[in-house]
């Protein structure tokens, strides 16, 4: 994919997050826009993202663990988005919905990396993996897209693999012993929507760090104080309306939001 055209659609793709609104590629791209086919299209697409916000990268948002989920993206290895700075926000926190086109709510498993984790031709094992990582945390995804959810794959992965914002709780740091497969509550103003468990993630969120760190190379290295998020443990939930949010990871810890109309502040 030349320059130029990663740069031109990443422009549409950013500007379209930041205004809260699909990007119109058919009105703003040439009659035969050229888009990204393969991963590392996309990762051309992500780095100028990266660029034009000027943020920086706060983690990764993995998806594609499954082997037969792969093709979708053009490639043969698991995918990732990056967690810009701009939309990372601690828990307890408060989003506006105006934020975001179509926000779904997602509740996730994620772990804070103690050292980087170079991209190398030896396979990392899931003990070197839990030797680098330096907390274990639980997290609200909000997903978000700015290109239809039916868009090919390669195109939704340059678009941050449709990341809205990310809702970190406090790390545990002896999070060894913790069942990583535990159980998840989800709660919407006092009422559970939805359980899950980290079981659904490979059978223990953990691997979804090895086989993100054996899939590199991404728009850029995992890096010491990067968090990484092992995809949905609960059935994503659409946000439609102003409300309090809670999720409940056993002793991983909980998680808190508020989502609120236009015009509120978010902290």
């Amino acid at each position: 994919m030349k320059t130029e055209d990663a740069a031109r659609l990443a422009g549409l793709l950013h500007a379209g997050r930041q205004e809260a609104r699909l990007a119109d590629l058919l009105a703003e791209l040439p009659a035969d826009p050229l888009l990204p086919t393969t991963p590392d299209e996309a990762y051309q697409v992500q780095a100028e993202i990266v660029r034009l916000s000027g943020e920086a990268i706060r983690g990764w948002k993995v998806t594609a663990l499954k082997e037969e989920d792969r093709a979708a993206y053009g490639g043969t290895l698991p995918v990732a988005g990056p967690l810009l700075s701009g939309w990372v926000f601690p828990s307890p926190a408060e989003v506006p919905l105006s934020r975001f086109v179509a926000p779904l709510l997602e509740c996730e498993f994620a772990f804070l990396l103690g050292r980087d984790l170079p991209p190398r031709e030896t396979p990392y094992t899931l003990e070197e993996i839990a030797e680098a990582v330096a907390g274990m945390l639980p997290a609200f995804e909000i997903a978000d897209g700015r290109v239809p959810p039916d868009a090919p794959g390669a195109l939704r992965l340059a678009d941050s693999m449709g990341n809205g914002a990310f809702i970190p709780g406090p790390p545990v740091t002896d999070w060894r012993a913790l069942d990583r497969a535990g159980p998840v509550r989800l709660i919407i103003d006092g009422r559970e929507i939805e359980t899950g468990s980290g079981g659904r993630i490979l059978g223990d969120p953990l691997k979804a760090v090895q086989h993100l760190a054996n899939a590199q190379p991404l728009c850029a290295p995992l890096r010491a104080g990067h968090i990484i998020t092992t995809g949905t443990a609960t059935t994503p939930v659409r946000l439609e309306q102003a409300g309090r949010v809670e999720a409940e990871f056993g002793a991983v810890g909980r998680v808190e939001l508020a989502t609120v109309g236009e015009g509120s502040e978010t902290r």
